[in-house]
């Protein structure tokens, strides 16, 4: 489903293929004041990412899948960029009041839903302008978004998601409830919105090129777990972020009662890698001393309940001791395979499926997480799947969150799909 569009401005480039060197163009533009106000969009045939930009800098950006809105931070905001297949890009100037009303969809969720089918607008406008309030009303009809700008009550500025749709007559109520009343067109999608108080992102006014810089991946690096003095297990940090516990929803797992569900957090962030205790109950410690929040270096000793973590150069992923932490096997041979996207992964020992370069199984899709499930053995034949994302995922049709597995179940992550095949010559036979 293409993205809805939002009435068009003063375009000042379109259809522009997406490359690092656009972020420094863009604020050439900006600097020499050229869009004080407007938006750079990214898009690709689904998705959609927008930064609105204010008073000549950028200001908010979210995310846009058919009519679905959601908030991206700033400094995220190249990450997400650099994940679309193949964008190309527009930037559009448009005045701030249009900025306001774009961006208010990728903050604040609508009051109101309806169709025009069940609801007056009519009505709609005389119960905004009792409560006196500022307001937007939203009006989707066949893609192209119509939107509204309440001041105090009042109907104030009117912008058409296809110009030639204005009836170019009457007031500014009038004119819409001329285009919303047309006989000729089809049902359409009204939300209002009340609340028109919208914080710009902790990072607005910082340059586009400033955030693309600081949103560069980390360099390859593994997290190495040491207990008793070994190496017990051995992961790729997969970016931005990884959640350590012994809870199955964390990207690090540490099966121990010292460790707590979710003990801390190792993220990237801003060139930097930093650890952060999550109120856990043993606490987080960097070199024998407790921390809620601490950069690491690669000299760095992290310790976390028994264990202790330090940051390595990245190599091939691998469990010295799997079965301590990580498996229920007695030992590393595999019984099959997972199979799919040309790809063919034994299953002696966990595995993970994600969106990131290092996770075990690639899997697409936009909602697809960097790490989005993991599969380990739990019998001699049988394995369970736990979803980390917390948007489960399908196995034989069936969405689900938690399951266990054997072989012969399919399992579709994204656009991805994969089938557990035994070992050739191990499968069952019936008596």
């Amino acid at each position: 489903m293409q993205p809805a569009r939002f009435p068009p401005g003063e375009v000042l480039m379109t259809g522009r293929p997406f490359n690092e060197s656009l972020f420094a163009e863009v604020d050439r533009l900006l600097a020499q004041g050229s869009c004080p106000d407007g938006r750079l969009e990214l898009q690709t045939k689904e998705t959609r990412i927008t930064c609105l930009v204010h008073q000549s800098v950028p200001h908010l950006a979210g995310l846009q899948e058919g009519d679905f809105f959601s908030w991206v931070p700033l400094k995220d905001f190249p990450v997400r960029v650099r994940q679309l297949e193949s964008p190309v890009c527009s930037l559009v100037r448009s005045d701030p009041i249009r900025v306001l009303l774009v961006a208010v969809h990728f903050r604040n969720r609508p009051e109101m839903q309806a169709s025009t089918e069940l609801v007056d607008i009519s009505h709609v406008l005389k119960v905004l302008e009792k409560e006196g309030q500022d307001a937007a009303l939203s009006l989707d009809r066949e893609g192209a978004r119509t939107l509204l700008f309440i001041q105090k009550g009042k109907p104030s500025r009117l912008y058409f998601g296809n110009p030639s749709d204005d009836p170019e007559e009457g007031t500014i109520e009038e004119r819409l409830l001329l285009f919303a009343f047309n006989p000729r067109a089809g049902p359409g999608k009204v939300e209002v919105f009340k609340n028109l108080n919208i914080e710009p992102d902790p990072d607005a006014g910082t340059s586009f090129q400033r955030l693309a810089e600081a949103a560069k991946p980390p360099p390859p690096t593994s997290i190495k777990v040491h207990l008793g003095g070994r190496v017990v297990l051995q992961r790729p940090f997969m970016p931005p972020s990884m959640t350590i516990g012994r809870d199955h929803i964390c990207e690090l797992l540490l099966d121990n009662l010292s460790v707590s569900r979710e003990h801390a957090r190792l993220s990237w962030d801003k060139g930097r890698f930093v650890i952060e205790d999550l109120k856990s109950a043993n606490g987080t410690l960097v070199a024998g001393k407790p921390v809620k929040r601490s950069t690491l270096s690669f000299t760095d000793r992290v310790t976390i309940g028994k264990f202790e973590l330090s940051l390595g150069e990245a190599t091939e992923s691998h469990h010295p001791d799997a079965t301590m932490i990580m498996s229920s096997g007695d030992d590393d041979k595999s019984p099959g395979y997972l199979v799919g996207g040309n790809q063919s992964v034994p299953m002696g020992q966990e595995i993970t499926i994600g969106k990131a370069d290092n996770a075990d199984v690639r899997a697409r899709g936009l909602w697809v997480r960097p790490l989005h499930l993991r599969i380990r053995p739990e019998g001699e034949r049988s394995f369970r799947l736990v979803c980390i994302s917390g948007r489960g995922v399908k196995v034989n049709g069936e969405r689900v969150e938690s399951t266990s597995l054997r072989f012969g179940d399919k399992i579709e992550v994204g656009r991805s799909s994969f089938r557990l095949v035994p070992v050739l010559g191990d499968e069952p036979t019936n008596a």
